[in-house]
């Protein structure tokens, strides 16, 4: 069996597990732990040590709480705030740039998502926290059960990897990619309880900005967008089916196989790795949250076609964005993706 496909079925096994745990334990927001878990499982290399990982996730709720401490700062100082929020994102931007992406990424989580869960309730930004901090210790774990289940085979006489191909004007894709998070940012401080999963969202978009040109953005950042939302239609239907527990780790398990095949390029195919991951937390993002409407007898579709709506919405100004700074500051070659699957 190729490293690729034994890639793929460890994707595939540890979100099936990280599901089976956060689902089955009942943990608060359990779409956010499988989201984490994702992060990790496809971070490429070897698998960090329960050791190293229970450090990392507590390191990493440290981090997120103290983004409550921004809360004050917005309420009585909202521009300083806001100047000191957009420096940060263009720094972590940086970093993502320098081969730090999953980093970057929970760091501009903590600077987002947490502070504007922190207006609504205190406890709220502090749940969300720690259920991101505990994603990343349930997919470290599950990720060792993974590779043991699935171990990469070593290849004799492998050819060392090309270094990566850095961007040509990094600076001005982190100014792009803090333009396009900045403004939902700024709404969301305005309305947290709607715009908090648009938040995540555009978040997402900011990072895949960086490997894309104005010529593709549009394409893929709407269609990742409408794959996603197909894909979490497809999800719900099949738990309508039979919904239990184990529907809800076979479906998810399925679906991560299908599209970690594509994310590893083992099918041909259009899309970059960098749309099938953007559509499968876009999927999350929206089946985790119907289960929860569900659950408390709201309308699941309404709802869904509203979230879907949103994200569309952003989708569309992340490509504005793009587009409009490429015809009067141009980004250049931008970032190449890891397409490696191991």
């Amino acid at each position: 069996m190729h490293n690729a496909d034994r890639a793929v079925l460890r994707i595939g096994t540890g979100i099936a597990l990280a599901t089976l745990i956060c689902y089955g334990l009942a943990l608060p927001m359990p779409h956010l732990g499988i989201i984490m878990a994702w992060v990790v499982l496809c971070k490429p290399g070897e698998p960090l040590g329960l050791k190293k990982g229970l450090a990392g996730g507590l390191l990493l709720m440290g981090v997120m709480i103290g983004g409550v401490l921004l809360v004050p700062l917005l309420t009585h100082y909202a521009l300083a705030a806001v100047l000191l929020v957009s420096l940060l994102l263009y720094l972590l931007m940086l970093q993502g740039m320098a081969g730090k992406g999953v980093s970057a990424m929970l760091l501009i989580m903590a600077i987002t998502v947490i502070p504007v869960a922190g207006l609504i309730e205190q406890r709220l930004a502090i749940a969300i926290a720690q259920m991101m901090a505990l994603g990343i210790l349930v997919g470290t774990l599950v990720n060792r059960l993974a590779h043991g289940l699935f171990p990469p085979q070593p290849m004799a006489g492998a050819a060392a990897k090309p270094a990566p191909q850095l961007p040509e004007h990094p600076k001005r894709l982190a100014l792009r990619a803090v333009t396009i998070v900045l403004p939902v940012w700024l709404l969301a401080l305005g309305n947290p309880a709607f715009y908090i999963p648009a938040v995540m969202k555009t978040v997402a978009l900011g990072q895949q900005s960086s490997s894309l040109n104005a010529r593709e953005a549009g394409r893929e950042l709407l269609l990742s967008t409408l794959m996603g939302a197909l894909l979490a239609a497809v999800l719900w239907l099949g738990l309508s089916i039979w919904p239990s527990l184990l529907m809800l780790v076979l479906m998810l398990g399925l679906m991560t196989l299908w599209l970690a095949r594509r994310l590893l390029r083992l099918v041909p195919g259009r899309f970059p790795p960098s749309f099938w991951s953007n559509a499968w937390i876009t999927a999350l993002i929206l089946f985790g949250p119907a289960i929860e409407d569900s659950a408390s007898g709201k309308d699941v579709w309404l709802a869904a076609a509203m979230r879907s709506g949103l994200y569309l919405l952003v989708a569309g100004y992340g490509w504005f964005c793009i587009w409009v700074l490429d015809q009067w500051w141009p980004a250049g070659r931008p970032l190449a993706e890891d397409t490696s699957g191991d």
